[in-house]
């Protein structure tokens, strides 16, 4: 019998009908069908409040249900697919307020007294699917600002190995044929996801 796999799933889009939602099914559609167990974070479906609150500033604590439900399962996935659109060369505010309240110190990580980091996520590896209408060279020159920043900023802290990013563009005035390959690349991106986690082996979730 073939190893439990977690897979957390987040999904920013405000519209359900976008093709960052269509992607995120695609994702979970895959996962589901290769076995794994999927939890999903609809940040606008789900009513997320981005705001950071006084309390959760002073401390690893939540201020609502929500919120600590979202932890919990970022801490226990095994993988973390991250599915928005590209705004201002970023993730969505919504997005980045997930990242504020969720994936913080005393969650996904702990800073040691010398400054030192130190992971605490069981995810071995993180993909992020990406829509956007500029071009690969305009993001390069800008240094690449969305992959260093859920490679470096976000998950390389909390220790994650090994994050990745497939982007789709430009999606204005895609043709069906071009959205229809889309979804079948995400599918495989995420089953091949959920393959390489249970080949690392769920018996190496306490290793860290």
């Amino acid at each position: 019998m073939e190893p439990p796999v977690d897979l957390l799933v987040v999904l920013a889009h405000p519209r359900s009908d976008s093709l960052v939602s269509a992607l995120a099914s695609a994702v979970l559609d895959a996962a589901q069908g290769v076995g794994a167990r999927v939890a999903c974070h609809d940040l606008y479906g789900d009513g997320f409040d981005p705001r950071l609150t006084a309390a959760e500033v002073e401390a690893p604590v939540f201020s609502d249900q929500l919120s600590s439900r979202y932890a919990s399962e970022l801490l226990t996935a095994d993988a973390v697919v991250v599915v928005h659109p590209v705004w201002f060369f970023g993730p969505p505010a919504v997005l980045k307020g997930w990242v504020e309240r969720v994936v913080r110190e005393g969650v996904a990580f702990d800073v040691g007294p010398d400054g030192s980091v130190t992971g605490r996520l069981r995810a071995r590896e993180a993909l992020v699917v990406t829509t956007g209408n500029a071009g690969q060279a305009t993001e390069m020159a800008l240094g690449d600002p969305v992959t260093r920043f859920w490679k470096d900023v976000v998950f390389g802290p909390a220790a994650v190995r090994d994050t990745h990013r497939v982007a789709f563009a430009p999606v204005r005035g895609c043709s069906d044929e071009e959205r229809a390959a889309w979804l079948q690349r995400v599918a495989r991106e995420a089953e091949d996801v959920i393959a390489r986690s249970r080949a690392y082996g769920v018996s190496h979730r306490d290793e860290r």
